[in-house]
């Protein structure tokens, strides 16, 4: 497959949600109330901020994946992945700001110092955005090796957004738990000697 359709191919599947949540929501505004639930606005926090995490561990399997099966073409499609998790990140940030705390700015600066698992999906968001604004090809000319040492704070964002997902468990704990440890089996893959390719060396 020609590396333009896989690209489009990538991009389409990354939009999916959104496109889903878009109609959701005007099917919302034209009289079906209960599609997204009895709190709509939660609804559509949730529904992005699970979209960010799942794109998230898209991008933290990239590489694994490419080095354990040899299909180096995942790689092209890394930076898409990691820019739709800020896309989505910032969309969920936008959401609950707008839905949940209705742009009251003290509210937001006091919920965000005595709430940990805002403060740690903060820090998350806080650590994407100079990834997001850096992914370019130029900035990784300017960088040269310290691009690739800023690229690998993804991995304590991954375990901020794990944190984050955890510490709001209130009686469904399967999903967050389940959350985690997908982020820890895929950091653990990139440490593990026993994973490690023994003929090759793989750069990515």
């Amino acid at each position: 497959m020609p590396v333009t359709v896989r690209r489009f191919v990538v991009f389409l599947l990354a939009m999916l949600p959104l496109i889903y949540l878009l109609q959701a929501v005007i099917r919302v505004q034209q009289g079906e109330w209960n599609l997204l639930g009895p709190e709509p606005g939660r609804a559509i926090v949730f529904f992005t901020g699970t979209w960010a995490f799942n794109l998230m561990l898209a991008t933290l399997a990239v590489s694994p994946t490419a080095k354990h099966t040899g299909w180096r073409w995942l790689l092209l499609h890394r930076r898409m992945l990691g820019l739709f998790t800020f896309f989505y990140a910032s969309l969920h940030l936008l959401a609950y700001s707008a839905l949940l705390l209705e742009w009251r700015w003290m509210e937001i600066t006091q919920e965000i110092i005595e709430r940990p698992y805002l403060t740690l999906g903060m820090l998350a968001w806080l650590i994407l955005l100079p990834l997001a604004l850096t992914s370019t090809k130029g900035w990784q000319r300017r960088l040269k090796r310290r691009w690739k040492s800023l690229h690998k704070w993804s991995y304590p964002a991954a375990a901020f957004m794990a944190v984050h997902y955890l510490l709001q468990i209130r009686s469904s704990w399967f999903e967050p738990v389940l959350y985690t440890i997908l982020v820890l089996a895929l950091l653990g893959l990139r440490r593990w000697p026993l994973l490690q390719p023994s003929k090759e060396k793989f750069s990515g």
